[in-house]
């Protein structure tokens, strides 16, 4: 379906509206916390649950459900990014886990009625797949937002990064190219 610019910025202020709608339900409903989660800098126990939760089913085949260390340090590592990000991403990303954690936006938008605490790594699969292949566009950025940090958090532990067989930058970086003068202006008489 062709998308001009005005349709996507209609659907961008709309998805902005639904999106702090619903985060602002979560917040006076007291779905919320105020504050971080016991160890952690920006992650909110809320936010916490949700992350031990999906994390599994994002990182199949890396993380167990069982692996708590490995879900721990994910965790930590998640948070550590968040620290690096700038105050609204980290604002949007709150505000995305707000609406996952908040029981009936949860449960509209995943499937997942009961609360994270009680997912399993099919109920993860499935809450996964239902934002990804969601027809509406807020979902889909919700969906890839949660992919795309749980991935980097796991990658950017020293030890998970070694696995990816990347060496890293190249040790040996050409010089640079010299700057070439400028030509002078030739006078005119």
């Amino acid at each position: 379906m062709p998308t001009d610019r005005r349709d996507f910025l209609k659907l961008s202020v709309a998805g902005a509206a639904a999106l702090s709608t619903m985060s602002a339900g979560a917040t006076l409903s007291g779905c919320t916390s105020a504050g971080p989660a016991s160890g952690m800098k920006l992650l909110r126990p809320e936010d916490v649950e949700l992350l031990r939760a999906l994390t599994p089913a994002v990182m199949k085949g890396k993380i167990a459900p069982g692996d708590t260390t490995a879900i721990e340090q994910t965790l930590k590592s998640f948070d550590t990014l968040l620290v690096d990000l700038s105050e609204p991403v980290v604002a949007g990303v709150h505000q995305a886990f707000d609406v996952l954690s908040f029981g009936l936006s949860r449960g509209l938008m995943t499937g997942q009625w009961s609360s994270w605490s009680k997912a399993s790594l099919e109920d993860a699969e499935s809450a996964l797949a239902r934002l990804r292949d969601s027809g509406i566009g807020l979902l889909n950025a919700i969906y890839a937002a949660v992919i795309r940090l749980t991935i980097s958090s796991y990658y950017l532990i020293p030890e998970n990064a070694l696995t990816t067989g990347y060496p890293g930058p190249p040790k040996k970086v050409a010089s640079p190219v010299p700057m070439v003068a400028p030509i002078p202006e030739k006078a005119t008489p």
